[in-house]
């Protein structure tokens, strides 16, 4: 049986991204679940998505136009009902080719053994890059 602990529910959660395991990724989150990814609208999974449809779209769209090539975790901590964690990501945005190398940071809101909320806090500008026809392409 899975732990509902928070940070147990976040770990399980990564798990299931490091696998591709969509399925997983919803069946932790609620069914009024918010994850919000700000950023340049010409990201086309940027914005605030609310509601598994919503998120599954957005979930579908982040396999469509992005390939993460690299995903380590490098910190977990968390009080009560809140988890953060800080993630090493390097990706590659399949229509430019370009590639985005960064830490982010994750937050992530429990409540009743359920991702209530999550928010990514991550280089922007960077990932605003990847999608800029004008940009010189990145050297991998």
């Amino acid at each position: 049986m899975s732990s509902t602990a928070p940070k147990d529910i976040v770990r399980q959660f990564l798990d299931a991204i490091a696998g591709g395991d969509g399925k997983t990724m919803l069946g932790l989150m609620a069914d009024d679940a918010v994850m919000i990814t700000p950023g340049s609208p010409k990201v086309p999974f940027n914005g605030r998505f609310e509601g598994k449809a919503s998120i599954t779209h957005a979930f579908t769209m982040f396999g469509e136009y992005l390939e993460i090539r690299d995903h380590t975790l490098k910190l977990l901590f968390g009080e009560g009902e809140h988890v953060g964690v800080m993630i090493n990501e390097t990706s590659r945005a399949k229509r430019t080719d370009r590639f985005i190398k960064q830490d982010t940071f994750w937050y992530f809101h429990i409540n009743g053994g359920l991702i209530q909320s999550w928010q990514v806090f991550e280089d922007t500008e960077q990932v605003g890059w990847a999608w800029d026809d004008r940009a010189t392409r990145r050297v991998e």
